[in-house]
Formats: structure tokens, sequence, C-alpha cells
């Protein structure tokens, strides 16, 4: 990876920053499609959303459960019965999903809310001379270079000296699973001469010409943006806001810390001294993470110590090395715990180390509190060669 960066082009970005954002139904939405079978130019449409069988055979490194398999061709009378169940298809569905034979139509089904958006988010940012294109699903290889293709022939159409550099951004603000070309989602693999179809096609939400438009929606972006032209916003989708959503999630209804114990207070301290690649684990009386997500924020750091006696933080809950787990020791007196481990990276510094814990509290009178806790300080030291020692857990 170093020598990657150490021998890599450099590219100064340099201009404006322009972004184009647009809603789009996607059911409502067609395009141009030229068949390289046929030679034909046909308008294509995208479909009411629907899951194939496939999809629940699940992928090749990743298998579903019960008896699916991927490149199913035909349905069954109990699944089907099943799917009828929650949404029956309608013969137009059936037809616009083409290979796909139907397992789920997410499209029909709407309670609570709707199963899969009808409604994405598309959306391009043009900073200098990079184009950033926002999609609202996972594209597959072959999809993701066709849409490279059409916005670098598009910018071509409307500049002449501008060398962009064109990233993909996946699942940006709406998720819609998968998006595969016309081909992969009717694959003709293994010599077989009907179509069949995989996990990814099953799980083109639209139908086979899903990319299909997102190429012509995409190439309409990106020529707004170099062009400067305003698009209209689009179709509002669904208002999924947490006042609106149904939640099983029991509520806090207060923290309580335990006899002759406060909150933030460390029961569990660390090792004195401990060596890198061990384990550190310590403990606090704490109140429900739920209190406060600590958005932009942390549970936990980890300080060393400096030599101006100042502390600075090295990991926070962000960093892949800690852990953060919370307990319940009481659900009558609504006590609870937090367990914070924390690995030490082999390439850490020698010196003194402490860990802190940042949480909030639900009085059982009301109100929501701030509190912290700090566990004893321990060292952190190199070992001496040749002498194997016990990993703490």
């Amino acid at each position: 990876m170093a020598e990657l960066w150490k021998n890599s082009v450099k590219k100064e970005v340099i201009g404006s920053i322009r972004v184009v954002h647009q809603f789009v139904d996607m059911p409502k939405e067609s395009a141009t499609f030229y068949n390289t079978t046929t030679g034909e130019i046909q308008e294509v449409h995208g479909c009411l959303p629907a899951m194939g069988y496939s999809f629940a055979a699940g992928s090749t490194d990743g298998p579903g459960s019960f008896s699916f398999e991927q490149g199913t061709t035909t349905t069954n009378p109990f699944w089907n019965a099943v799917r009828n169940f929650l949404a029956t298809p309608t013969e137009e569905d059936i037809h616009c999903h083409g290979a796909k034979p139907i397992l789920f139509a997410t499209g029909r089904m709407q309670f609570p809310y709707e199963w899969q958006p009808r409604i994405v988010s598309t959306q391009v940012a043009l900073i200098g001379n990079v184009i950033i294109a926002g999609v609202p699903g996972e594209f597959t290889t072959m999809s993701g270079r066709r849409l490279r293709e059409t916005i670098k022939t598009a910018t071509n159409s409307v500049t002449y000296n501008e060398d962009y550099s064109i990233i993909i951004a996946g699942l940006c603000n709406t998720y819609s699973d998968y998006i595969t070309t016309p081909e992969e989602y009717e694959d003709m693999s293994y010599g077989s001469t009907e179509s069949i179809q995989r996990y990814e096609g099953a799980s083109t939400i639209y139908g086979p010409h899903t990319l299909t438009i997102y190429l012509k929606l995409y190439q309409n972006l990106v020529m707004a943006a170099i062009q400067k032209r305003e698009v209209k916003p689009g179709p509002n989708p669904p208002n999924l806001s947490l006042k609106k959503m149904i939640s099983f999630l029991t509520p806090v209804l207060f923290d309580t810390a335990k006899w002759r114990q406060h909150f933030g207070d460390c029961v569990e301290q660390p090792e004195s001294i401990v060596y890198p690649g061990d384990i550190v684990t310590v403990s606090f009386i704490s109140g429900h993470p739920r209190n406060n997500l600590m958005t932009d924020n942390s549970y936990l750091i980890v300080e060393r110590l400096l030599r101006n006696n100042t502390w600075i933080t090295i990991a926070t809950d962000a960093d892949w090395e800690t852990k953060f787990e919370w307990v319940r020791t009481s659900v009558v007196l609504g006590s609870s715990q937090v367990y914070i481990t924390w690995e030490v990276p082999e390439d850490v510094k020698q010196g003194e180390y402490r860990i802190k814990h940042f949480g909030y509290y639900r009085y059982i009178f009301g109100g929501v509190y701030p509190y912290e806790g700090v566990c004893n300080t321990f060292k952190v030291i190199q070992p001496e060669p040749n002498i194997r020692r016990r990993r703490h857990a």
C-alpha cells in the first residue's frame, strides 16, 4: 500500500463546486435501449419493486436458507402462497420483471411502510475536475463501469479541455439493493439456452432495465451540473422520520446506580502494567446508552499522558481496537454497567494511559444528565526480548 501511494500520479483538484440532486420515481421512468442481440432500439420501462427467488438463495459466499437455489427459473406453489398472503404480483408485474420469478412483490407491500422504495435519490457532485456520482444502490462492477463510461461520454459532449476523474459513490441517501446490467439480469451462463437468474439479478428491484434508466438519469444530471442548469426536484419520498416510525424498543424509564455507587464509578480496574497485544478491560457504572447516542462524540476515549502533563486521545469508540458493551444488571432498579476493552496495538508508544467513559443517565423524576468516569492509570511497556508472556483477557 505504501508503495502504491509513493508511486501514484497526483492530480490537483481545481475549480468550483456544484451539486445537482433529483428524486426519481423509478417505476414511472423509461429509457431508450439498444438491444445488441437483435440490433433493435427499444423503449424500456422501470417496474414496481420486486425480489426474485434467487434473492432468497443468497450469494455464492453467503447462501440463504430453506431450499432456494440460485438460477431458479420457476416458482413454487408453497412460497407463492406465502407471497400472495403479503401481496400478489399482477400480470403486468410478472411481465415487466421478465426473467425474474417473483418471490416478494415488494412494490405492492405498503404496511406499515413501503417495503422497498419507489422513489430514489440521485445526485452528482462536481468538485473542480472531479465528478462524484452518488448512487442509491449496489452497482455490480460492470454496471459501475458502464455508468462511468456514460458520464465520461456526457462530459466529452459538452466540454473539450477538461479531463474529469469520475467516482461512483454507492449507497447514497437511499438503498435500493443491486443494480445489474441487462445481461447479468438474464444470466445465460453454464451453456444454458434459457435465461436464469442469480442473486444479484434477483435483487435488482426495478426490473431488467434498472441500469438503463440510471444511465439516462445520471447523464442528464452530469450535463446539468457542467452547464449550470437547474433540474426539477422530483417527487417527494415518503416521510420516514423517527416520529412516524413504529418502534418495538421500549423507552428508557429511568437509571439508578446501586447502593453506594455513582454513575461513572470504575468498578473493574485495569492491570497496572500491560504490553502491546494485551487486552485491557475496564467497567463503569452507567446509564442507558440510548439516553444519548453521542453522535459526533464518543462513549469512550483512550488517553496517553504527555511529558507536559497533559492527556491526548489516541482511540475512541470508532477505532477497531476498542469495544463498548452495555449490560443491564437490574431491570427492576434500572442499574447497568458498561465494559470497555482496548486491544493494545503492537505499534503503540510506551507510556502512561487511562480510559474514560462518557454517558447520560435518566433521573427517575425526570431529566437526562451527563456523567463521566475514568479508570486508574496504567503503563504500556515493551516486553524484554525472548520473554514469553500471557495475553490478559
